[in-house]
């Protein structure tokens, strides 16, 4: 079954820069790897641009930003290829920063066509 994992960086994750930033996206990148040698990312993934360069669609038209009452930041999704929500699970605990309160991750079912 597919899984969507979406990543929402924390207010501390969003504070990240230079080597500490740095560090945090190269275990990102042995993770991607990790988990694509064994078969579990049914898609890599991507990482999103900044809220500020998003654009809103509601109603009553179309704004700039996300304007969300969130403090965390949509930073990215990867597509997850396994036979339970719990292993899905176990593989999002997994992810760089989620232990340190860098990142929140969700997992969600993806409905079948």
């Amino acid at each position: 079954m597919k899984y969507l994992m979406l990543g929402a960086i924390t207010e501390a994750g969003q504070q990240l820069q230079g080597p500490d930033l740095e560090a945090w996206m190269a275990e990102i990148g042995a993770w991607y790897e990790k988990y694509g040698a064994v078969g579990a990312l049914a898609d890599p993934g991507y990482q999103l641009d900044w809220p500020d360069k998003a654009k809103t669609i509601r109603a009553g038209g179309v704004t700039d930003g996300p304007f969300m009452e969130a403090k965390e930041v949509l930073g990215g999704y990867s597509l997850l290829e396994t036979a339970t929500i719990d292993e899905a699970v176990e593989i999002g605990r997994t992810w760089p920063g989620v232990d340190r309160g860098w990142i929140a991750i969700e997992i969600r079912p993806v409905m079948a066509q």
